[in-house]
């Protein structure tokens, strides 16, 4: 009877420590290279050559100033089946007060001139300094804004930081957003 106590303590005891666990996807390793598989799904805890950062911290960052906040959710598309000569608008993007809309960079794979444009783009933005801090995001569970981060610390940025909880996280906590409008190359 106390042995069946003890199992049926630990088995509770077991199940209450990975209870908080047992939703969250696990974190899978960093590719070698870029993703270019599904765009969600779960994404690395880490990035190589980067800081992983959190909405407090991010906060904090973009009170200091001198940061440079770099959505890169794809835009959307107009929807298949509209009719021949219906106009369609897409729904306002809300992003980060503040940041730049460069739908098309954090793709697995970019086309060359895609390529040249962002690396002139985030140029442009860093006023060449390539030790500014530079934060790219887009949305939770998007693998977009890794390879983005990821690219631009290939391209030499050493002040690069990626935020995986995307503009849903920086809304969740309250925090305020504008409408940005895409720029495109």
């Amino acid at each position: 009877m106390i042995l069946k106590r003890i199992g049926l303590t630990l088995a509770l005891l077991v199940g209450l420590s990975t209870a908080g666990t047992a939703s969250e996807p696990p974190h899978p390793p960093e590719p070698d290279g870029f993703w270019t598989g599904p765009t969600q799904g779960a994404v690395p805890a880490t990035l190589a050559g980067g800081t992983v950062i959190g909405t407090a911290d991010l906060a904090a960052l973009v009170e200091r100033g001198g940061a440079v906040l770099i959505d890169v959710a794809p835009a959307p598309r107009a929807p298949e089946g509209l009719a021949p000569g219906t106009t369609w608008t897409p729904p306002p993007h809300r992003s980060l007060p503040g940041s730049v809309w460069l739908p098309g960079v954090g793709q697995g794979e970019l086309p060359p001139d895609v390529d040249a444009w962002f690396r002139a783009r985030l140029a442009e933005l860093t006023g060449g300094d390539r030790n500014r801090p530079v934060v790219l995001f887009c949305h939770p569970d998007c693998w977009i804004s890794w390879n983005a981060a990821k690219r631009a610390i290939l391209y030499g940025y050493t002040g690069v930081y990626w935020y995986p909880d995307g503009v849903e996280g920086w809304q969740d906590a309250d925090m305020p957003t504008a409408v940005v409008e895409a720029e495109l190359d």
